[in-house]
């Protein structure tokens, strides 16, 4: 690490903080990619064990390495992006704390919970800054709807629904066969983000079940998730998951955060209150103008939202620069993705075992 960076002193014309990316996969090129965009980010180098990642590199002008070592022990860098498969997450993630650089973990943070716990508490000993990539955090529309949800315009919550189905052609496990195998299911690749955005926006999760299929692909791994789940303060929720289904209704399509995903247009979320509704991403807040004429005989108003919108990916990458700096806390802590990685992991047991299943952090 930088001795300028390490000194701690985040004041106004400090360089930026130097980073590199280790894992040029499918969501490492969007890191890697939001890093050369990130207006205070020196992103100097990208290293993927497969050689044809170069041609990565070559596009945004900077070094590559198949070797993470050899790039951390050659280069003078601050923080590391790591978007490796997740069962190489433990590994990389203590390697680079014991190297005393900031991590930005691509979610989850590990692939079960002793890994994640390995990943905090190393960093934690080496006086590391962990960010866990949930980049939706980042999102103006995630943002909001959390804001909206805590100043109470919603009233009590009464309940959450999430849907969330795409079709993941043959290619996505012929390239990454470890998707087909434990730990690379829709539960912890696509559920995870799910569970983060209720933790974020509303609050902690007391209770899971969840019935998990894999009837439409027959691999190792659930191709599809139908997930009840109640916060700690009583509140139910309901999420449906599915990759092996045509539809308009899935974050990414929806979202348009990455360019790879068809656009497409539907309302994902639903947040339920007893003043007034919310549609995400659509923003329609749907209420009674009159709060004397309450009830289903009178007609509903519904007020779209108009909220700016903005890439998260980038946001992320600079809000992991200011971490760096000491400028700004983790959004995502290393414990926070953590918890969030407990709640998956509490639905998977639910899935094996039939059972509800308490959380207990």
């Amino acid at each position: 690490m930088s001795d300028q960076i390490k000194s701690g002193n985040p004041g106004s014309g400090q360089r930026k903080p130097r980073v590199a990316s280790i894992g040029g996969g499918m969501i490492g090129q969007v890191h890697a990619r939001s890093a050369k965009k990130a207006a205070n980010c020196d992103y100097i180098a990208l290293c993927d064990a497969n050689p044809a990642r170069r041609a990565l590199a070559d596009e945004l002008g900077i070094k590559f390495y198949t070797d993470y070592h050899e790039m951390i022990q050659k280069e003078n860098l601050d923080g590391v992006i790591i978007a490796l498969p997740n069962d190489m997450h433990r590994e990389s993630g203590c390697y680079c704390a014991g190297q005393g650089l900031h991590i930005m973990m691509e979610k989850p943070i590990a692939s079960d919970v002793d890994d994640a716990k390995a990943i905090v508490e190393s960093a934690s000993k080496n006086s590391i800054r962990l960010i866990v990539a949930h980049h939706r955090r980042f999102n103006p529309l995630i943002e909001e709807t959390r804001n909206i949800i805590q100043r109470g315009e919603l009233g009590k919550i009464v309940g959450i629904n999430i849907l969330w189905c795409m079709y993941k052609p043959d290619e996505y496990f012929e390239t990454g066969t470890w998707r087909r195998q434990k730990g690379g299911g829709p539960l912890l690749i696509n559920t995870i983000h799910e569970v983060d955005v209720l933790r974020y926006v509303y609050g902690e999760v007391g209770r899971v079940y969840a019935e998990l299929s894999n009837k439409i692909r027959g691999f190792e791994v659930e191709d599809t998730v139908s997930i009840s789940l109640r916060f700690k303060d009583g509140t139910p929720a309901s999420i449906l998951m599915s990759d092996a289904a045509p539809s308009l209704w899935g974050y990414e399509s929806n979202m348009g955060e990455n360019p790879f995903f068809a656009p497409t247009r539907g309302n994902i979320y639903h947040f339920l209150g007893t003043e007034a509704s919310l549609t995400f991403p659509g923003m329609q807040k749907v209420y009674y103008a009159d709060p004397d004429k309450k009830g289903w005989q009178y007609p509903l108003t519904t007020e779209v939202l108009n909220i700016q919108k903005a890439d998260p990916y980038p946001r992320q990458i600079e809000h992991f620069c200011r971490v760096i700096l000491g400028e700004e806390k983790p959004r995502t802590s290393g414990e926070d993705g953590l918890r969030t990685l407990e709640v998956t992991m509490a639905l998977a047991e639910s899935g094996r075992t039939g059972l509800p299943v308490e959380i207990q952090y």
